[in-house]
């Protein structure tokens, strides 16, 4: 039979380990970090820009303290503005550039994961910004830049794809202004190409979300979906007639 004092020893060794499994468990993945940041980051995208892309290069876990969890990324951020086609002024698009930098996920009183660091690029070498040539067309095409986009949440990764009407969508500012660049077809196996069909991408439809991965529309999140319209932030796309 074993003493008092070594089966408290075993005891507190046990429980010990049994909150470090709960922990673990508990700890955000990779994916999640990234499907967190990218989302606060869609956020920030600056006012007169209608597109934004978060492209990921690298990105790694480090050691938990408490409820935080740090990791620390590699990415870009690339963001395309259309500017106004009828007085000749065809917008901008700015990639900023994160290297090695550390961000924090803890949750919040509701229990959803927060990121927490520096979000924004300010001007110099981590950020470029050129003029684009013309209406629709980026001074800096996204497929020219190294990365991958966040990886769609489970629970948006499938379903309703065939809900949506196939065929050309168009995409219109405030005023009412044709947004060239972020207009689209839609194909009814879940991909769709941009109107000159040289980029492809796949979308995804859970409830009343639409969600983008690929493509010129990458990491784009609509709301408000409802079969033939649905709201891109301040823009409003719909099934084109």
């Amino acid at each position: 039979m074993m003493r008092d004092s070594c089966g408290r020893t075993v005891r507190l060794v046990v429980l010990s380990l049994g909150s470090w499994a709960i922990a673990s468990a508990q700890a955000p993945t990779v994916d999640t970090f990234k499907q967190v940041l990218n989302q606060t980051l869609q956020k920030l995208r600056p006012d007169g820009y209608t597109e934004r892309q978060v492209l990921f290069q690298e990105a790694r876990a480090g050691a938990p303290n408490g409820g935080e969890y740090p990791f620390q990324v590699t990415l870009l951020i690339r963001d395309y503005g259309p500017g106004y086609p009828t007085n000749r002024f065809y917008g901008a698009t700015c990639v900023g550039r994160m290297e090695k930098k550390p961000f924090y996920l803890s949750k919040n009183e509701f229990g959803d994961w927060v990121a927490n660091g520096a979000m924004t690029v300010t001007l110099g070498p981590d950020l470029v910004c050129k003029n684009n040539p013309s209406a629709g067309v980026s001074s800096i095409p996204l497929e020219s830049l190294p990365g991958t986009a966040a990886p769609a949440p489970a629970s948006s990764a499938t379903g309703g794809a065939s809900a949506i009407s196939t065929g050309e969508w168009a995409c219109y500012g405030s005023g009412g202004s044709l947004l060239i660049g972020l207009g689209f077809r839609a194909e009814a196996n879940g991909q769709y190409t941009d109107l000159d069909r040289r980029s492809r991408g796949s979308y995804s439809i859970q409830g009343s979300t639409i969600t983008f991965k690929g493509g010129h529309l990458d990491g784009q999140t609509g709301s408000k979906f409802a079969g033939n319209r649905f709201a891109l932030k301040t823009v409003s796309c719909e099934k084109y007639h």
